[in-house]
């Protein structure tokens, strides 16, 4: 799982998932990580904790953020059992898969983007830096992006700033996610290259790990 949103317990049950061991997380922004105390519900069927794998440099504000997982405060119900697994930018195992985490702008902060395989995620950034396009290019066949709207943002990539980025990287199969109320879904895919589809709630698709 990557990020647990405010309607991450909805996600859950509309696509029927019963077990969930790690969590990857790629900011602390609260849509990308209020759905948190939803974790529980996992505990109550594994008794097992759940990993959340978050960047070294976002773990004192997501301590902050969720206090009551991580300090004893008396409380007697069910909190979420999880466990902080710290990252850099170092790759590492879960499981079978290797992540290959990298840290891209996004206002004051800094996004944490993944490629797991020939796999790539990336929200809620402005840019990649060319040594970061250097090191992905031609390793991606598919990719879910965000790109906030036409024009420009000052903290999020755009439309067209995400398409140059699936060309820069030679991304196969692009998806654009984080959208806002701007686009206009069916409208603006059309818009689109042939080889790039908006994301939408429930979308499923394979690829190579």
């Amino acid at each position: 799982m990557i990020d647990t949103g405010p309607d991450f317990r909805m996600q859950m049950l509309r696509a029927g998932v019963r077990s969930l061991k790690d969590v990857l997380y790629t900011h602390t922004h609260a849509d990308h990580c209020h759905g948190f105390d939803d974790l529980r519900a996992f505990y109550f069927s594994s008794r097992e904790e759940v990993a959340c794998h978050v960047a070294e440099q976002h773990c004192p504000d997501f301590r902050q953020r969720f206090s009551y997982a991580f300090e004893d405060t008396g409380y007697l119900g069910t909190k979420p059992q999880v466990v902080l697994r710290p990252f850099t930018s170092k790759a590492f195992k879960l499981g079978a898969l290797t992540v290959e985490p990298a840290f891209v702008p996004h206002g004051h902060t800094e996004t944490a983007v993944f490629k797991i395989g020939r796999f790539a995620y990336a929200t809620d950034f402005k840019q990649f830096p060319d040594s970061l396009i250097h090191k992905w290019r031609g390793q991606i066949d598919t990719m879910v992006a965000s790109a906030i709207r036409f024009g420009q943002h000052p903290t999020h990539s755009c439309v067209d700033e995400t398409l140059a980025l699936f060309q820069a990287l030679a991304v196969k199969r692009g998806y654009l996610t984080h959208i806002a109320h701007e686009l206009r879904h069916a409208i603006d895919e059309a818009k689109l290259p042939p080889h790039v589809r908006m994301a939408y709630d429930g979308l499923e698709f394979e690829v190579d790990l």
